[in-house]
Parts: C-alpha cells; sequence; structure tokens
C-alpha cells in the first residue's frame, strides 16, 4: 500500500508516507516537532495546497524524522524564505519607479498650451525678422515710391515763439509757449518715414546772448557767430538721443528769417537696425534758441532735402 497521507493534529502539516508499516508509530511533526501517532487521513488521495511541499520534503522510511535532516530541511527552508521576501522587495521598486515615469509625464493640456506659445513665440519671430527687413530694405525702394511735397501750409499757432510752413498732408502737432514751457512742433508724413521737429531751448539762448556779448567790438572776420559754439555743444546732447550717432563733413554756417543759422547732416540707426540720415539746425535769436531735426531713411535723404531747405527757410520768430 502505499501513497497514504497522514496530518499532524497540532499543526495541520501533510505528510505522504511510502509503506504503511509506518502506521501507529509515535513521531515528532518535521514541521512543528510536537509528538503525535501516524494515522492515515480517511481520503488517502486528497490533494493539498501544501503537496507540493510535502512531496519536496519526502524521505526515505528510515530517515524521514531523523533530527539531523530535520534541521538542515529546516535552514534550507529559512534560506528559501529569506531569497523570497528579497525578491519581493523587486516588483515593489519596479513599481515604484513605474509611478515616478508616470508622475512625470507632462500633462496634455499642458503639452498643448506649450505647443501654441511655442508657435505663437515663432510666429512673432517670423514678424519681426520680416519687420525688420522691411525697415532695413525700405531705403533702397524709397524712391520709386516716395516723391518730395509740392505743396506746403502755413504753421502759424496762437500760442507760440516761432512759425513756419510744412508739407501740406502731414499730421502737426505742437504745444508749449506758456507756463515756462518752451514752443515745440512736429511734422509727420503720412508715411511716418520722415519727420520735422522744432523746439525752443531758453538755455541755448542765454548762451547766444553772453556769447553775443564777449564778442561785441571784435573784428567779424577774426570770430564765429554765437550760433556755432550753440550747435558744437548741442552735438553732445543729440549723440546721447539718437543711437549710433555720426555726423558727416564739417557744418555750414548761413543766415535765414532767424538770423545765423548753423546745420550737420548726421545719421544715426533705427531700433530695428535700418539706417536714418537728416539736418541738425540750430537757429539763434536774441530771446531763443531753436533746435530743428529733419529726419527720413537713409534712400529718402536727397529727394526730402529740398523740403527740409524749405521748412528751414521759412522758419521765423513772432
Amino acid at each position: 500500500m502505499s501513497g497514504l497521507i497522514v496530518t499532524c493534529p497540532h499543526c495541520q502539516t501533510k505528510v505522504k508516507l511510502k509503506s504503511s508499516k509506518m502506521l501507529g508509530k509515535k513521531v515528532n511533526c518535521r514541521s512543528c516537532e510536537n509528538p503525535f501517532v501516524l494515522k492515515a487521513d480517511v481520503q488517502k488521495k486528497a490533494k493539498s495546497p501544501r503537496r507540493t511541499q510535502a512531496e519536496d520534503l519526502e524521505s526515505s522510511e528510515d530517515n524521514a524524522y531523523d533530527p539531523e535532516k530535520i534541521r538542515a530541511r529546516r535552514l534550507k527552508k529559512r534560506k528559501g524564505s529569506s531569497s523570497s521576501k528579497s525578491g519581493a522587495k523587486d516588483p515593489s521598486s519596479k513599481k515604484t519607479k513605474s509611478a515616478k515615469g508616470s508622475d512625470a509625464k507632462i500633462p496634455l493640456p499642458l503639452l498643448i498650451g506649450g505647443s501654441f506659445l511655442g508657435f505663437l513665440v515663432t510666429a512673432g519671430l517670423i514678424y519681426f525678422v520680416y519687420s525688420m527687413g522691411s525697415s532695413l530694405n525700405t531705403g533702397a525702394t524709397a524712391k520709386s515710391k516716395v516723391a518730395a511735397p509740392i505743396k506746403f501750409a502755413k504753421f502759424e499757432p496762437e500760442v507760440g515763439n516761432f512759425g513756419c510752413e510744412y508739407p501740406e498732408g502731414w499730421t502737426e502737432k505742437s504745444g508749449g509757449g506758456k507756463g515756462g514751457v518752451q514752443s515745440w512742433a512736429q511734422f509727420l508724413s503720412p508715411d511716418e518715414s520722415t519727420k520735422i521737429s522744432i523746439r525752443g531751448n531758453m538755455t541755448g539762448a542765454a548762451l547766444g546772448g553772453a556769447g553775443i556779448s564777449m564778442t561785441q567790438g571784435a573784428d567779424a572776420d577774426e570770430i564765429e557767430p554765437p550760433v556755432v559754439d550753440i550747435h558744437r555743444l548741442m552735438k553732445i546732447k543729440f549723440s546721447d538721443d539718437y543711437p549710433n550717432y555720426e555726423e558727416i563733413g564739417a557744418h555750414q554756417l548761413f543766415k535765414t528769417k532767424m538770423g545765423d543759422t548753423c546745420s550737420s547732416i548726421f545719421t544715426t540707426k533705427t531700433m530695428f537696425g535700418g539706417k536714418q540720415k537728416g539736418y541738425r539746425v540750430t537757429l539763434l535769436t536774441g530771446r531763443v534758441q531753436f533746435n530743428l531735426i529733419c529726419l527720413c531713411d537713409e534712400g529718402l535723404f536727397e529727394i526730402m532735402r529740398p523740403t527740409f531747405d524749405k521748412v528751414i527757410q521759412t522758419i521765423h520768430e513772432k
């Protein structure tokens, strides 16, 4: 008779016996070490969750319950349990890494928003480059698109201490002339490529008056008019106001309705890198000194130069 199964009444460990001769003997359980009498189970071939373990613990009839064998099996069992515990940590660590990986994923709305923002930035850069290129090329194409003004309008503000003529159709802005604020005016072309601005300066007038007093009685051929010194002094201010300011050639001294007048041609750059060219003019009377700026894209300067000369020659004190 083979295949007999006995169960420890203390720990319910099942053991399969190879011989029925073992029945009735008193032995110590190999699992809990409690003594019990070997009795066959009612269902001899019933399967058990621990059947595999029981089969692994089988030994011959003579040494099935040998104490040395029992200790060896227990030591082996402890080692297996320890390795299984260490192995059990791996799935959790993988799970943790997986969870971290899933947390690191960018949410879909944020991804879409970032892509849209990137598109807007790229479009803005393209527009900026295109605008800058257009600004740089303005001078090259200006001659075929712009003509010098023919008609002029009179600028005679009710409040202020100067008047002049300016191109008809241009935008005119003005102010000052009272409350200690010096008169000023600005004329802007329809395409905003050309600007003429005039502003009074009492400090320059005071310096000019002092210069006139100091030169009275001197030989006119040996001294320069005070307006020349004021013009040189104003160069420092305009060098600070305009980027890459550079004057071309020497200044020119001539007469206008204001009296002695001094002018210089200069170049500067726009914020997009385009080059501009124009006049810087200093006019000096007994009461007020005026600074006049005529500025346009470099390619327009020769076209607009007669217009600038017209405004300069018509400016007068009120």
